[in-house]
């Protein structure tokens, strides 16, 4: 299967990204081996990724992801009505992760609800080409506005950001309303801009995370 998507496109281009996924997820659901091949190859880093967020544990996030697109191969025939597979696909991830997660404390006999699990977004400058000095003291004031938000804040931007993903399919995600979405994000943005960045700064530092 030859599909060209470029996985660095932007929101102006999610549309054309989520036609050509969803032949994708239609071949695979029909047994296709080269488009469950592709998705993995496609998803793998970005969960990967994603998982890293909440845990330094590297193979309990491999392990997840192995253990997910395994039970999604079994259970093909049953996910032909989902409608997105972006959201479905990290949805998956993120409880089978957070279950590992909650489940590896409790055998140290430490509670942790989800709510309160770190989801630690960090910011990398390497991909941003401005005046050095500036980008270095910006990139700082950005880091620790960062530590200010709460976790589903974090997340969501991570998301929104990095992944590219919609407001609706964010809100499925996080498990609430896509205006809560949007509250949540403009809270989140409007505190880093009260941390003395420019509205241009932040959005400049954030497409390099």
């Amino acid at each position: 299967m030859v599909l060209a998507w470029n996985r660095s496109s932007r929101l102006t281009d999610m549309a054309d990204r989520n036609v050509q996924l969803i032949s994708v997820w239609q071949s695979f659901i029909e047994g296709d081996k080269d488009a469950y091949s592709f998705l993995y190859r496609q998803y793998h880093p970005r969960l990967y990724n994603y998982g890293r967020k909440f845990t330094s544990d590297l193979v309990l996030i491999e392990d997840n992801i192995q253990d997910l697109f395994v039970k999604f191969w079994i259970g093909k025939e049953n996910l032909r009505k989902i409608e997105s597979f972006h959201s479905y696909l990290f949805v998956s991830f993120r409880h089978a992760l957070v279950k590992s997660i909650q489940q590896q404390e409790a055998e140290r006999r430490i509670i942790i609800n989800e709510e309160n699990i770190s989801f630690n977004l960090e910011v990398s400058i390497d991909q941003v080409i401005i005046d050095r000095e500036q980008l270095s003291e910006q990139h700082l004031l950005l880091t620790n506005a960062l530590k200010n938000l709460s976790e589903r804040q974090k997340e969501a931007i991570f998301f929104l950001f990095y992944e590219n993903l919609s407001y609706k399919e964010v809100s499925e995600i996080l498990n609430i309303s896509t205006k809560a979405t949007y509250k949540l994000v403009a809270r989140a943005l409007s505190e880093l801009r009260s941390n003395y960045l420019s509205r241009s700064m932040v959005s400049l530092l954030l497409f390099s995370l």
